[in-house]
Order: C-alpha cells, then sequence, then structure tokens
C-alpha cells in the first residue's frame, strides 16, 4: 500500500520535507528529558542520592537545550504551517506561551540547580510546575494536530479545515465543488 492511499497527495509543494515538519521531530526530546528530570530529581531528593539529583540537572540542562530548539521549530511551524481549523490557530498561541514559558522555567530551574547543592525546596517545586505547564502545552499541541488539522496534507482533511486558517469559511460549510479533490471519486 502507499504512503499516499486513499486519495491522498504525494510531497507537498513546498519539498519533501515542509518546514513546519520540523517541529514535531524535536518536540519528544525536551518533554522527556525534563519530565525524567524532574521525576529523577524526586527521586533522589526521597532516597537522598546526591548523585542521582546530579544526573537530574544534566536531564534538565539537556532538556532546556532542546526545548529551546523545540521552540525555534515551533515559531517556523506557526508562521508556514497550511490549512487547520480556526479553533487550532487560536490554541497555536495558547500552545506557543505555555511552552516558551516552560523552557524559561526550566532554564531558571537549571541555574538555580547549579548553584545549590543539593537543589532547595523551592526549586524543586518550580520543576514541579515547569512540568504541569510543560504537560498541559503538550496536550494543546496533540490538540492542534489530531483536532485541528496543523500540519496533516489538507487533501485528507475534512472539508471544513481544508480552507487555510479557516478565517473565510465557517466549520461545517460546505466547500465550492472546484476545490473537492474527492469529487467524481
Amino acid at each position: 500500500m502507499s504512503l499516499f492511499a486513499h486519495g491522498a497527495t504525494a510531497p507537498s509543494p513546498v519539498g519533501p520535507f515542509p518546514p513546519w515538519e520540523a517541529h514535531p521531530a524535536t518536540v519528544h526530546f525536551p518533554i522527556a528529558f525534563l519530565v525524567g528530570a524532574v521525576a529523577l530529581d524526586l527521586y533522589a531528593w526521597w532516597k537522598g542520592r546526591a548523585n542521582l539529583a546530579r544526573i537530574a540537572t544534566g536531564l534538565m540542562a539537556a532538556g532546556v537545550v532542546t526545548g529551546v530548539a523545540a521552540v525555534a521549530t515551533g515559531l517556523l511551524a506557526f508562521f508556514t504551517v497550511p490549512a487547520h481549523t480556526p479553533e487550532a490557530h487560536r490554541l497555536m498561541y495558547w500552545h506557543l506561551g505555555l511552552m516558551a514559558g516552560a523552557v524559561t522555567v526550566f532554564a531558571g530551574v537549571a541555574v538555580a540547580r547549579r548553584r545549590d547543592e543539593p537543589p532547595i525546596a523551592w526549586v524543586r517545586v518550580a520543576g514541579l510546575l515547569g512540568v504541569a505547564v510543560l504537560l498541559v502545552g503538550a496536550y494543546l499541541g496533540g490538540n492542534i494536530v489530531y483536532r485541528g488539522g496543523a500540519g496533516v496534507d489538507p487533501a485528507i482533511l475534512a472539508p471544513e479545515v481544508r480552507g487555510g486558517h479557516g478565517h473565510d469559511q465557517q466549520p461545517g460549510t460546505p466547500r465550492p465543488e472546484k476545490d473537492d479533490p474527492h469529487k467524481g471519486h
């Protein structure tokens, strides 16, 4: 079976690797590093293992560096991603703000952890708050793609999503026949 089965079109007009596809390739690393760092740090604190707390600090630094890359590719995706629903477009602002905020919180926590060995209580609490913000932002990112169609080939999307940002059409309104790639199949 072809990768482009069910009437979907082959590679996008911007080439085989559209710019918005860099973002989903980078988002998993910071989430894994940062959540893992906080979990390991809590375990280290519970068991009194300073060596594990230092490893958690290293994981957090890796999460911040990869988080900066994810935010940068997210900005690229924000300005280049094609068709998606108006709701997805609105959620993009929240997603961007939450994820940039989470990376900023973790950057501060990582710097504070380097100064305080072992980390003091407020640093651990800030890490937990950072994880909460990170997970809410990640949830919104999934919603933007899976419910809003952002970055998905327009030919396989529902008609109400195909119209770009949706500014020219309300969801559920039929599209003109000339825009329907499935007409006549």
